[in-house]
Formats: C-alpha cells, sequence, structure tokens
C-alpha cells in the first residue's frame, strides 16, 4: 500500500526523489591553500573532467554545506552575482533565520540572468528564512554624475552601508577570460575590453573591481560608474566567502588569494591546482605535488581547525 502511495504521489508531483551523491573533497589541497594565503577555510572539491555546468552544480552543494556552518540568526549578510553563487543559495537547506538580513552589495546585472543579484539575495532569503533588502540599481550605469547621483538616494545609500557592515560576505570571482566573464555575458564589457584590460594587468575581479595578479586594484574606466561596494570595504567586512572553480579561473582565484581579501575559499581541483601552479611559478618554487611545507595533519585536524574561527592573517601568500 505504502509502495502504491508513492507512486501515485510522485505521478502527481507530490514526491520526488533525489539521489545525493556525497561530496569529495581533497584535504591535501585544502591544507597547503590555508598555509599559503593564510585562509581560514578552503573547500576543495575533488573532482576532475565534469562539464562545466556540473562543476559549478557540485561546486554550489559544497559550498552550501560550508555557508551554513558559518551563518547565526541576526547576522547581515552581503551577497553578489555569479552562476556558482546561484548554484550554492540553490542547494541551501531550508533554515529558519527570522532576524539575519540578505543584503545585495552591488547592482543588479539586468538581461533577465538567473544569476542576478537581486534573484540571488532573494532566493538566499527565502531559503534561510530571512530578511532581504534589494540595490536598486544597475551595476554600471551611464555616467559618473548619474552614479553620483544614484549614490545619494537614500534606499540605494542605506542598503550600500548596510551591506559596507555585513558579517559575511559571499562572492564570486570573475575572469577576464571570455569564455568565463559574468561581465561580458551580461553585456557590459565586450571580448575587446576584456582584452584591454588583460593587456592592462588585470586578471580577475571581486564585485567588478579589477585585480592584478599580485592582488593589487587595476583601474578601469568603469570604476566610477560601478553601482556597488569597493574593494577597500570588502577589507573592512569581517568575514569574506568566495566561492569560484574550474582551471580557466586560475589566474583570477589567485589574485584574490593574494589581495588578502579573503578569508574562506570554496573550489574545485582543476582550479587549485592552476592557483598553485602559478604561484609557485611566481615565487619560483617546485611544482605542486602533495609533497608540501604544511604541518603533517589529517583531514579530521584540518577540518575542525579552519572551522575553529581562527583569525584571518591578513597576509597574502606567494
Amino acid at each position: 500500500m505504502i509502495s502504491r502511495l508513492l507512486i501515485e504521489a510522485r505521478e502527481r508531483g507530490i514526491v520526488e526523489f533525489r539521489i545525493h551523491r556525497p561530496i569529495f573533497t581533497n584535504p591535501d589541497l585544502e591544507r597547503e591553500l590555508v598555509v599559503r594565503f593564510g585562509l581560514q577555510t578552503a573547500r576543495v572539491l575533488d573532482v576532475e573532467h565534469l562539464p562545466y555546468p556540473e562543476l559549478l552544480r557540485q561546486l554550489g552543494k559544497l559550498a552550501a554545506s560550508e555557508l551554513v556552518m558559518h551563518l547565526q540568526d541576526r547576522m547581515t549578510v552581503a551577497t553578489a552575482w555569479g552562476m556558482t553563487i546561484w548554484e550554492l543559495v540553490q542547494a541551501l537547506p531550508y533554515q529558519a533565520y527570522p532576524n539575519l538580513r540578505v543584503v545585495q552589495c552591488v547592482g543588479a546585472l539586468g538581461n533577465q540572468q538567473s544569476c542576478d543579484t537581486p534573484l540571488v539575495v532573494q532566493r538566499m532569503a527565502q531559503a534561510l528564512g530571512a530578511q532581504y533588502f534589494l540595490l536598486h540599481a544597475p551595476l554600471i550605469v551611464e555616467s559618473e554624475a548619474v552614479c553620483a547621483q544614484l549614490l545619494q538616494q537614500r534606499m540605494i545609500w542605506e542598503t550600500l552601508e548596510m551591506a559596507r557592515h555585513a558579517d559575511l560576505l559571499v562572492v564570486g570571482i570573475g575572469s577576464v577570460e571570455p569564455e568565463v566573464s559574468s561581465l561580458k555575458r551580461a553585456g557590459y564589457l565586450s571580448e575587446a575590453e576584456l582584452v584591454k584590460l588583460a593587456r592592462d594587468g588585470a586578471v580577475g575581479d571581486i564585485c567588478g573591481r579589477y585585480l592584478d595578479l599580485a592582488g593589487q586594484p587595476i583601474p578601469t574606466p568603469f570604476d566610477g560608474r560601478l553601482v556597488g561596494i569597493t574593494l577597500e570595504d570588502i577589507r573592512r567586512i569581517p568575514c569574506v566567502f568566495a566561492v569560484a572553480g574550474g582551471a580557466a579561473k586560475g589566474k583570477a582565484i589567485l589574485a584574490a588569494l593574494r589581495s588578502g581579501l579573503l578569508h574562506i575559499l570554496v573550489t574545485d581541483k582543476g582550479a587549485a591546482m592552476e592557483v598553485l601552479r602559478h604561484s609557485n611559478q611566481l615565487s619560483g618554487g617546485k611544482l605542486y605535488g602533495f609533497t608540501t611545507t604544511a604541518p603533517q595533519m589529517g583531514a579530521t585536524a584540518v577540518g575542525s581547525a579552519s572551522r575553529s574561527g581562527a583569525p584571518h592573517t591578513g597576509t597574502a601568500g606567494p
């Protein structure tokens, strides 16, 4: 009888069955990233050769499981946009944080992108049973004068102030590689403009603010037209939680790590290996090969240490 009821419930769309595959991580790479870049926590998805959409789904699940460990009621959580962040919020388990605030920290991409910031904010708040606050402005506007006027609007100013004083910020890491650039996909930047950014030394961005491989800011023609928090605002936030993956983002992730802005990183094996390869090339070190300079700790010890609230050093590694 139970079997018949379940079959009927599934056919009527009342019940659905899902198989949750285990998520495997790589403790050696996690340990190396923590030690080398002074992170509080690193999670590295131990997969290879996945199609990019599936890689993002798996990363989103891993990031969601990590994020919930850092949430408390009455926190303010600011968030940006990104395909991986969208997968993160899709994977969040339903919880009840009635006094938690989810805040949009940069303007909207537009063009009905599923990974756009307003949708991310609303979906995260829904999953967490939280309040949410939207930033009613586009990401990049026509002129610096328009941007200045928008920033004087009370609703926009108050929302950005809330984001600047967040307890935790969730960000993706953008790249100047055209195939993985959210700003190109949204129509804000052309391939030619990305090529120029790369020629000027940019390798990636956080919240639309570009960095070179050393983690230093790269000025862009649209900095004064971008509605959102700045790199200095980000530096003052106590916990910056970044999620990004794919080998094509190796340089961009390294730039973010070397900036000293990140406290928690969720990535995948391919991206982590690229990060360490480029880092070793810059420092003249040996190519990473699972023999690290990190103390010999077991996976359990690494996990418990990374979740003990150890402070971020604020000093970028090689």
